[in-house]
Formats: C-alpha cells, sequence, structure tokens
C-alpha cells in the first residue's frame, strides 16, 4: 500500500516525507455507525402518559381571550394540532371548604374549564393534588407556610378529598383518574403560597384509617390515589404506608418531583423506586421546571428531553410531567408562555421536544429493549403499542456532532420509519421516510437534537420511485448552471478515492446547479471538503421562481488524504410536495475548498 501511494505522490512531485508524515498522523477513518438492536420482546414499563399541570395557573389559560385560549388548548393536548398530551394535573384548593360543613367545588372556574376542554381533546388522566388542607383544619391556622393538618381533621381533609371527587363528576362530568393527598410535604415551611407538612406516618395513617373509608362512603374508590410528590426524587415519605398492608392497599401511584436537594443544590439521581415497584404499584415523575431562568431554545429542550429520558430508562417511571403546560411571563416554568396583556404566546422549544416524547408515545404502549446510551451524547429509548404493532423509537443527540445509528429490528419486521426532528431550526418537523436496507434502518442524528422514529410492525416498504443518479463529468443531466463551475479530475486517485470528475467554482464567488424531476422527494449529495465545512446550501422550487432552503444533515467527514475529507449530505425534513427543481449551491472565498462529486435524486413522475 505504501509503495502504491509513494508512486502515486512522485507523478505528482510530492515528496516522500510529506506523504509519510501524513499517512503517519492523520486519520484514514471516521467514526463507525452504531447498532441500535430494538427488541420487540424485551417489554419493560407500562406507559401512563405525559402530563402538564395547571394548578393555580388555570387561569393563564382561561383568562386569555377567543380564539388564543382555545389554540393554547389546542397546542397542548390535541393529537392532530398539538403535541396530545395525555395527562392533566389540577389543585384541590382550601377555598373548596372554606369552613367546617361549607362547601364550593365552584370556587375556581378556571380550573373547571381548562379540565372540560382538556377532556373534550381526549385527556382522559385528569388528577389533581392537594398543596395544603384548608386553613381551619391546620396547625398554623394557615393555608401558607406549611403547617400540618390536625389530628382532629384528619376525617376532616378524607371528606373533603372524596366529595371533590365526586362533585366534581357530577356538577362537572369530570371523571377524576386521581387524587394526591400532598404536594412536596418535605419542603414547604416557610413557603409563601399553598403549602403544608406531612411525614411518613401522616401519611400512613391518613390512608389507612381515614381516606380509604372516606372514598367509599362518597362512591369515589374507584378514583387512584397518587401518595408522596416529594420535592425531592424519593419515596422516603411512603415507604411506612407502602409496609403496612392496610395502607398500601390505598395507594396506587408512588409519585416525586425532581428538584434541586435544599441546602447542597443537587439533584438525586434517577433511581428506581424498588419499595413502591416491590408492592406493584405504578410511579410516575409529576412535576419539574426550570424556576430562575428563560431560555425558550434548545438548550432547554435537550435538558428535559435528556431528564425524560433519563426518567423513562433508569427510574422506568409510568408517567413524566412537567409543571406548566402555559404560565405568564418570560420564565422556564412553562411549556409555553402567555402574554395577557397582549393576547398572545410563545411556544418554546422544551414544548416540541416534550412533543417529541407525548405526541408519538401514547397511554398503553410499553417500553421495549434498545441501548439507552449507544455513542457518548446520544440516548435512545424505543417503545410500542401492544394492540396495533407500532412503535417509536427517540433518539435525544446531546453532543456537537453527527450521530451515525442503525436501528437493527429484533423479533419483528417493518419496511420503513418515519421521523420528525426538533433541532434549532426545525420543530417536529416530518422528515423522509427511511427504508430498512440489509436489516437495518440506517439514520443520521442531527447534533443538539430530539428525532422521534414511528413505524409499525408488518409495514411494507414505500413504493419504489425513480433515482437519477449523476456523477457530474457533464451538465446532461442537470437544466442548468451558472458561469464560473468546471469540472475537476485531477488527483483523482489520491485525495478524491478514485472519483473521476467533481464540480467546483472558478472563482470565489457564489454558484450553483440545477436538476428538474417531476416530484422530487430526496436527495444525497456526496462532496468533498479541504477542512472547509461551510459554504453549500440546497433549494428546492415548484416552479424554478421561489426558492425554499433545505434544512440538511451531513455525515461526519471521512479523511481522504491531504487535507480532504468525503461528507454526505441529505435533507433533515420532507421536502415540500410539488417540488420540480433541486438547486445545489456552494460558497465561500476559497474556489478550491469544495468539490461535488455526486448527485442521487429520488423522485415521483
Amino acid at each position: 500500500m505504501i509503495q502504491t501511494l509513494l508512486k502515486r505522490l512522485a507523478s505528482v512531485g510530492v515528496a516522500m516525507s510529506v506523504m509519510l508524515t501524513t499517512v503517519v498522523v492523520l486519520p484514514i477513518t471516521a467514526n463507525a455507525a452504531s447498532d441500535v438492536t430494538v427488541n420487540w420482546n424485551d417489554v419493560k414499563q407500562e406507559i401512563d402518559g405525559f402530563g402538564v399541570s395547571q394548578a393555580g395557573w388555570s387561569d393563564a389559560i382561561y383568562d386569555l381571550s377567543e380564539p388564543v385560549r382555545s389554540q393554547v388548548m389546542d397546542l397542548l393536548f390535541t393529537q392532530e394540532t398539538g403535541i396530545g398530551i395525555s395527562i392533566f394535573r389540577g389543585e384541590i384548593f382550601p377555598q373548596f371548604n372554606p369552613s367546617p360543613g361549607t362547601y364550593n367545588f365552584n370556587a375556581r372556574p378556571d380550573q373547571v374549564w381548562v379540565m372540560q376542554q382538556a377532556k373534550a381533546r381526549g385527556v382522559d388522566k385528569i388528577i389533581a393534588t392537594s398543596w395544603s388542607p384548608p386553613a381551619w383544619m391546620k396547625t398554623n391556622n394557615s393555608t401558607t407556610n406549611g403547617g400540618f393538618l390536625k389530628s382532629e381533621n384528619y376525617g376532616d381533609f378524607a371528606l373533603l378529598m372524596s366529595k371533590f371527587i365526586k362533585e366534581y363528576d357530577q356538577q362537572f362530568g369530570i371523571d377524576l383518574y386521581g387524587v394526591s393527598l400532598t404536594n412536596e410535604p418535605n419542603s414547604m415551611t416557610f413557603l409563601s403560597w399553598n403549602s403544608s407538612e406531612w411525614n411518613s406516618t401522616n401519611i400512613q395513617v391518613f390512608l389507612k384509617d381515614y381516606l380509604k373509608q372516606a372514598m367509599i362512603n362518597q362512591g369515589v374508590q374507584d378514583t387512584k390515589v397518587i401518595a408522596g410528590e416529594s420535592s425531592w426524587w424519593s419515596e422516603d415519605l411512603v415507604k411506612d404506608a407502602l409496609d403496612d398492608p392496610a395502607s398500601a392497599e390505598r395507594i396506587d401511584i408512588v409519585a416525586g418531583h425532581n428538584y434541586p436537594v435544599p441546602v447542597v443544590n443537587v439533584e438525586l439521581p434517577t433511581t428506581p423506586f424498588t419499595k413502591a415497584a416491590s408492592k406493584g404499584k405504578k410511579v410516575w415523575m409529576t412535576e419539574v421546571s426550570k424556576v430562575d431562568s428563560y431560555d425558550p431554545g434548545m438548550t432547554s429542550g435537550l435538558k428535559f428531553a435528556r431528564q425524560i429520558h433519563d426518567f423513562i430508562t433508569k427510574a422506568n417511571v409510568n408517567a413524566w410531567m412537567y409543571w406548566t403546560g402555559a404560565i405568564p411571563g418570560n420564565n422556564d416554568e412553562g411549556l409555553i408562555n402567555v402574554y395577557k396583556d397582549t393576547n398572545t404566546y410563545q411556544l418554546t422549544k422544551r414544548y416540541y421536544a416534550f412533543g417529541n416524547f407525548s405526541k408519538f408515545i401514547k397511554p398503553g404502549y410499553v417500553r421495549i429493549g434498545a441501548p439507552d446510551n449507544p455513542q457518548t451524547g446520544v440516548f435512545t429509548s424505543a417503545y410500542k403499542d401492544p394492540a396495533t404493532g407500532k412503535f417509536t423509537i427517540v433518539a435525544v443527540n446531546d453532543s456537537d456532532n453527527t450521530a451515525e445509528l442503525n436501528f437493527l429490528p429484533s423479533g419483528f419486521t417493518a419496511g420503513k420509519l418515519t421521523p420528525y426532528i426538533t433541532n434549532s431550526e426545525l420543530n417536529m418537523a416530518k422528515g423522509p421516510n427511511v427504508p430498512l436496507s440489509g436489516g437495518k434502518f440506517k439514520t443520521l442524528i442531527a447534533p443538539k437534537s430530539v428525532v422521534t422514529f414511528v413505524g409499525e410492525n408488518g409495514s411494507s416498504a414505500d413504493p419504489a420511485g425513480q433515482t437519477l443518479t449523476d456523477d457530474l463529468n457533464n451538465w446532461t443531466k442537470t437544466s442548468s448552471h451558472t458561469g464560473n463551475l468546471a469540472f475537476d479530475s485531477s488527483n483523482s486517485f489520491l485525495y478524491f478515492n478514485n472519483d473521476g470528475s467533481r464540480v467546483k467554482r472558478t472563482t470565489g464567488t457564489t454558484e450553483s446547479f440545477v436538476y428538474n424531476l417531476q416530484n422530487i422527494t430526496n436527495f444525497t449529495a456526496t462532496l468533498y471538503h479541504a477542512s472547509v465545512w461551510n459554504g453549500v446550501a440546497f433549494y428546492t422550487s415548484p416552479d424554478n421562481v421561489n426558492w425554499t432552503p433545505v434544512v440538511h444533515i451531513s455525515t461526519p467527514g471521512v479523511y481522504t488524504l491531504g487535507q480532504w475529507y468525503r461528507k454526505t449530505y441529505s435533507p433533515l425534513s420532507a421536502l415540500p410536495a410539488g417540488t420540480q427543481y433541486l438547486k445545489v449551491e456552494l460558497s465561500g472565498s476559497d474556489s478550491w475548498e469544495k468539490q461535488v462529486s455526486k448527485m442521487v435524486i429520488n423522485y415521483a413522475p
């Protein structure tokens, strides 16, 4: 091999010492693609859904004027035009029971409206948490700043929770899926909003001696009970209740939050709730947000996509919930920021990254086997619907590099995957279908992105269209080109893997060439770069007049000697319907540093 290279280099007058230095020092291969086996029969936990809360913040949506408030509800809860959130969390307000024997469950009409609207959009898991019992039941005679439920009022509070379930159903048609007796009882001592304190003994006694019978008396014993909701990820508050059969039977879901631990300000690991699992209880992560920042971009989106991934794959949760769906002002407590004074809203990248899970992994899906961290900074998880055979794979690329992942189906067959991409430029944008090739789905995951792939067991591949392959040794396959372009066949054996002809610019001006084919659906472009990665763009058009930029992705550069690297480009999102023209554009001050080697264009005349 060295002798062959020496002869080639000698023929172009390159010194042997330079060649030897080049061969020894520089890399000659790119990082290999990672095989990611998706195991249909390796069944993990069932997914109950993905949710948001409007507890205390239902008015953030309710007070908006139509049609904006309905638009916000659609964006959160509809499958067709939104992200299909399947769990809604409200509040059992203290003012529902302002004094002994007095009840007013219409004290928060905003919450009633939002719950009803969520239900109308298909949400079947509506839950509510108590932040505080009424002041008259508490040791500090206040709904704020912590304080315990007085022992003599355990029965009163159990009755309030049970009557709330019954009256919300009878008065408003809201059939509550579950109720939670307390929110963050381990960190509520000095807070100026509705709050209360509970310890593990309080919870154990309340469940077995009061709430269980009160729910039976009111005929609402089928409503699920959620216990815990510690401010950090821990099941310690419910371990005593879980170890007592009399109280454990009234617990259906053990929940926790994921906020930084007080004082030390670090997050606990996303470890499983082993006690809850041993007792056969579902585990939900019911609240998290970033309360002290404003980042509507991908940094926040990726942060919480990683959290969803970690909680599902490491803590094995059955549900994951963000703090609020919509909240006023510029902060990170909601997926959507709303502005009442202007009756407007802003969608964050966090909203779309969350949607990459909530829209495509529906209640009743189960997680199935897949490596959770196949490459550095890249995270994958897989899910299936046992009833229909539909499946979902979510890939989170939190690295700065394109990831090449080959998904290998095991125990099932499918002809294609359909990707949906969220990154700095795209919002759950549908991409070109990925065909099964050689038993693998060969995919590229863009840097700093969340990509959801959906498919169906037993599905067929897309019908074959037609393909144009242009090796770019003449202009016969293009429809037009600008003047300062030329074909280059020099050094093809040395730097360009024996590629006999390539298009390059002759000046440092922006130049382009165009293809005209009926219904262009996809393309790949192979280029050689001399260590300069920018200055490549693609555009589509229905008429050769109006052009749309193509958001694209490229493979990592494969070193081919000298300063040259080979890269393959393809579109990230699906090309617009009716695309008849494809333009390839090269720019940059140095004319020689990039050359187009091959174009492969799929079209469907």
